[in-house]
């Protein structure tokens, strides 16, 4: 990579401190939607729609659908560990197969351009055939199905969210690994929640995904967080295994 790529990725890193991902070179929305109904996808993601009610009602009450006239214009190239989020706001898991080879198709297109696709059902990789360009991602933020801990209201995954179990993930990101191994795969560790330290670093080095995310809600959801120093240790012991990025780290919400 020359001197002026690197430059140029500073720049857009620097720029980029309100986006989710700093390598998000852009977020191509040709798919909009989620049935997961993840809490803190509320005061975020769907949040966000809210501003498109004049423009698409479909985006407004975040109702999965194809925006298919967006994939007509060519994506920006992208360097390093840069890739294009499509889609950004929505989970390819709801849609059909001709919409999913669609994306799959408009990747092709540009191979010398790198692609995220991340779901949090990500048993839908294994039904198609993913070009090398495309970076497998999905979202694990535990290691745990229920937790005894006060004071948070959330005693069980699924009042968080109605996505297959992180385990079930884990399991399946196995399978992609193996599935698709020239693919480059992504983890996203948030909001991290409250985790078995012993299993859960054991869990990224068997994935090995070529980046990890690693950080706290944003939203005030009062989410059963892990303390401060679980999460550095966590982050610690699996920079053996993958590349880490470091988002919003801080102390439990009922700490402070």
């Amino acid at each position: 990579m020359t001197l002026e790529h690197k430059s140029q990725i500073q720049q857009r890193k620097v720029k980029s401190k309100t986006n989710m991902y700093v390598e998000n070179r852009k977020s191509v929305n040709s798919y909009v939607g989620c049935l997961h109904g993840c809490i803190y996808c509320v005061p975020s993601f769907q949040r966000q729609m809210k501003r498109q009610k004049k423009r698409c009602v479909l985006c407004y009450n975040y109702v999965p659908h194809f925006h298919q006239e967006r994939l007509n214009k060519a994506p920006p190239k992208t360097v390093g560990d840069e890739f294009i989020f499509f889609p950004s706001s929505g989970d390819l898991a709801f849609a059909t197969r001709f919409t999913v080879e669609q994306h799959i198709q408009y990747a092709e297109k540009y191979p010398d351009r790198n692609f995220l696709v991340q779901s949090k059902a990500p048993n839908f990789f294994l039904n198609h055939e993913w070009p090398r360009n495309i970076i497998l991602g999905t979202t694990i933020e535990t290691t745990e199905r229920f937790w005894y801990i006060e004071p948070s209201k959330f005693k069980a995954y699924s009042d968080i969210s109605k996505a297959p179990s992180p385990d079930k993930r884990f399991e399946i990101m196995l399978i992609i690994k193996e599935e698709f191994p020239d693919n480059k795969t992504l983890v996203t560790v948030e909001p991290i929640l409250v985790f078995n330290p012993d299993l859960f670093p054991d869990w990224i080095g068997a994935i090995r995904p070529n980046i990890t995310y690693v950080g706290y809600d944003n939203h005030n959801c009062q989410l059963p967080e892990p303390r401060l120093d679980a999460t550095q240790q966590f982050i610690h012991d699996i920079e053996k295994f993958t590349e880490v990025r470091i988002k919003t780290l801080r102390k439990t919400w009922w700490e402070k």
